[in-house]
């Protein structure tokens, strides 16, 4: 009889451990987030416009710790370095340009928000640099570590699959993206 009440009381223990952690999961996955990097030469109703934009595609917000844009491994602080190094053929070339960018810095970004990093439409640009930005915008990467609420923590690079799980956000580089 006591040997039997010991079994029932680990069986049980057992069973209290397995749903504990399956609750666990399913807490983790209704609120994961996943952002996801975009660039795109339209604008969703067909127009023609330059975008590079940040989305969460996951079921829960992201706290974006820091964000950090490339150009062929080159750090950027903001568009308008993007465009002295890849489009314009002098610096004054760039200030013909108006473009309307954002930072993401210590944000939350919401399940299914879309945040345009950069946004130039073609009005908006001398021909040459919006030709040249229209081809290069694929060489523009992205860096972010942002976190779930949970503090479920991910690094981000648009140049690879999958973000990868980490405990912490490491430290960021010397430059992060202004917008």
């Amino acid at each position: 009889m006591g040997a039997s009440a010991i079994l029932l009381s680990v069986v049980s223990l057992f069973v209290a451990i397995s749903a504990n952690r399956t609750q666990e999961r399913m807490l983790a996955a209704s609120i994961w987030p996943s952002l996801l990097f975009s660039t795109s030469n339209t604008a969703p109703d067909g127009t023609p416009q330059l975008g590079i934009d940040l989305l969460n595609r996951g079921t829960g917000p992201a706290r974006v710790r820091w964000l950090e844009m490339y150009y062929r491994d080159a750090p950027l602080a903001d568009w308008r370095e993007l465009l002295r190094r890849c489009c314009a053929s002098s610096p004054a070339q760039v200030e013909e340009v108006y473009g309307i960018s954002s930072g993401v810095q210590n944000r939350v970004l919401g399940a299914d928000e879309w945040v345009r990093m950069l946004q130039i439409q073609p009005e908006d640009a001398p021909d040459a640099i919006w030709k040249a930005l229209d081809r290069e915008r694929h060489n523009v990467r992205m860096r972010a570590c942002y976190c779930s609420v949970l503090d479920d923590c991910w690094l981000f690079d648009s140049g690879r699959e999958d973000p990868e799980p980490v405990k912490r956000c490491p430290a960021p580089g010397p430059v992060l993206w202004r917008g």
